[in-house]
């Protein structure tokens, strides 16, 4: 075999990143059909050897652009029907509590697709890698939208939303994991906050363009900005972290060791329940503003498409601010915590203390986006587990804490006849109690080198 050490000369080897792609594949091509005894370096070592650039700095940055506008076009699909659930469902003849339950129905659908898609494109990512994972959902997604604007009855319209569910449960997962490993460690944070950043700001633009067209023209804009995107992403390049991963041929993207393995089940549980919350804030509370609202006595009518815009766009400052806090305290789960509790106490005001102005209340909506914790939770999610298994972890307990708004809706539609703000509190109650829990029991990864998660 030879001395398998590496001359000091050698250890730093400064590589252009199409350089490092070609001779990446080169090492791959020439292992397969030679066969040789070159031995195996460890992908940490090859990967400590790599150091992109000064002049790819733009590439990384475009890495995090084409990345945060595929989450862009995710999210505005993702919440789409949130907005939409109105008057396309009034438009075939359902109104009252007949629209609620339909609406709700076609949810579920979706989000059960998501369920699904999480699992197999975070086990594509991991096995096939990141880039080609996402082109294959940003493609099942977009087709889907465009099937939407021809919907005219409740089962294609839950069919086709499951369809979408399914293709939109990769991206912002498989996004992220990129993102956080072609950056360095002490920029992950900020690269992570813009990446969500631009991501919310497609729910924003979804909530409003149903001011401007019909909901089926939107759906059609929602499905062409999705192939738009699939000329935009030949210009991403793999994550060398990857690349490295698959030279050694390791076995990658096994979701059954996640729940076989009690610390990588602990890890994976925990990324969920930090995240569901925030679901059962904009895909229950504020999604069902109408109700809500009704509810608390507010006599003109709320428009669930302008909360969720109030929401999201000051999410994109909330996402910031966790990304500043948690640089300033050099602490994750301290910010979990900050933003956890003001989510709660919020809640507790939407439910039995909504002033009667509708004024007052589309500000409650913007103060809740401003403590999300979509950013923050991503970021600890894509530093708990081993490269191997990072893409299935964060895509799969994103959808997965997604999910949890079917058991949202069937519990609050259980519980209902208490009173529209009791089952509420009771279901949330259920959740938030979850969320803290998930966050004592969490490993703090401030500073945690991807790389050194094996």
């Amino acid at each position: 075999m030879g001395d398998t050490s590496i001359p000091s000369s050698q250890r730093v080897i400064i590589l252009d990143v199409p350089e490092m792609g070609a001779i990446l594949s080169i090492m791959v091509y020439c292992k397969k059909i030679f066969k040789t005894s070159t031995p195996n370096l460890p992908y940490q070592k090859i990967w400590s050897q790599v150091t992109i650039s000064q002049k790819h700095k733009n590439l990384l940055n475009l890495t995090i652009l084409i990345t945060g506008l595929g989450y862009f076009v995710d999210s505005f699909d993702a919440f789409l029907l949130n907005v939409i659930r109105t008057p396309s469902l009034k438009e075939m003849g359902f109104s009252g509590d007949t629209l609620t339950h339909a609406g709700v129905l076609i949810l579920n659908w979706q989000v059960t697709g998501t369920l699904f898609g999480g699992i197999f494109w975070g086990t594509l990512g991991d096995k096939l890698g990141r880039k080609r994972a996402l082109l294959g959902s940003i493609l099942m997604y977009s087709l889907g939208q465009f099937a939407n604007a021809f919907v005219h009855s409740v089962p294609v319209y839950a069919a086709v939303r499951f369809v979408v569910g399914f293709g939109i449960a990769g991206e912002v997962g498989l996004g992220a994991t990129l993102v956080g490993e072609v950056v360095r460690t002490s920029k992950r944070t900020y690269s992570l906050a813009c990446f969500t950043a631009i991501g919310l700001l497609g729910v924003v633009s979804a909530s409003l363009s149903i001011e401007l067209v019909s909901w089926r023209i939107t759906c059609l804009l929602g499905g062409a900005g999705g192939l738009v995107l699939l000329f935009l992403r030949h210009r991403l390049f793999e994550s060398p972290l990857f690349d490295a991963l698959a030279i050694e041929k390791e076995r990658r993207g096994r979701f059954w060791q996640i729940l076989l393995y009690r610390t990588l089940l602990r890890k994976w549980l925990c990324c969920i329940f930090i995240l569901a919350p925030n679901f059962f804030i904009t895909g229950f509370l504020l999604t069902l503003a109408p109700e809500f609202a009704k509810a608390a006595g507010i006599a003109m009518p709320i428009k669930a498409n302008i909360a969720l815009a109030l929401y999201f766009t000051f999410a994109v400052a909330g996402d910031f601010m966790s990304a500043y806090l948690s640089e300033r305290w050099r602490s994750r789960r301290r910010v979990l915590f900050i933003f956890m509790s003001a989510n709660t106490a919020l809640a507790l005001v939407y439910l039995f203390l909504t002033p009667h102005e509708p004024q007052f209340f589309y500000v409650l909506c913007a103060i809740f986006g401003f403590f999300n914790l979509w950013a923050i939770s991503t970021t600890v999610a894509i530093e708990q587990m081993k490269t191997g298994l990072r893409a299935t972890t964060t895509t799969s307990s994103m959808n997965f804490a997604r999910a949890c708004l079917v058991l949202i809706n069937l519990g609050f539609i259980a519980l209902k006849p208490h009173g529209t703000a009791e089952a509420a509190l009771m279901v949330g109650a259920l959740f938030f109690t979850m969320g803290f829990a998930a966050i004592y029991y969490l490993d703090e990864t401030y500073g945690r080198p991807l790389s050194d998660t094996e």
